[in-house]
């Protein structure tokens, strides 16, 4: 071979070297990114009050129970809390997230709550009530609900 067909061989391998890097860099740079979206404190709030409210209306107390404040779980174990929920005369029906608003740690939900007693005089009738409740944040960035028995 001669020297100038190796010069052109080396330099054609060079230039395809360079342009693989370059298209395969062009690929990394330009391939879509995943975008992280941060919920608000509200968004955040909204969602643990649902899916709290949630598990009441279907009689998980187990499920519900983490949502209870760090303070409450300590005072009451999770076997205490199920009993007391069962043995409630009061059956949840259904519920509305009416206005919801965080300042800084704490947090307040307001709710239409759908209710019926659990006792044969009233048993067939439906209640409802507007209630509010006080959530606080905790270090780890969750929402907890405050009991009212504390």
């Amino acid at each position: 071979m001669y020297p100038r067909n190796m010069e052109i061989r080396k330099i054609k391998s060079s230039v395809l070297i360079v342009l693989g890097s370059l298209i395969a860099l062009c690929a990394i740079q330009c391939a879509p990114k995943k975008q992280i979206i941060k919920q608000d404190d509200e968004a955040i709030l909204r969602g643990r009050a649902q899916e709290y409210w949630s598990y009441k209306i279907k009689g998980e107390w187990d499920k519900s129970y983490p949502y209870e404040s760090p303070e409450y779980r300590k005072e009451v174990n999770i076997s205490g809390y199920i009993n007391q929920n069962r043995r409630m005369p009061i059956k949840w029906e259904g519920f509305n997230a009416v206005e919801i608003w965080t300042s800084g740690e704490e947090g307040y939900v307001k709710l239409n709550i759908k209710y019926r007693y659990l006792i044969p005089e009233t048993a067939k009738a439906n209640f409802e009530r507007l209630i509010e409740e006080k959530w606080i944040k905790s270090q780890d960035g969750g929402w907890y609900r405050l009991s009212s028995t504390l």
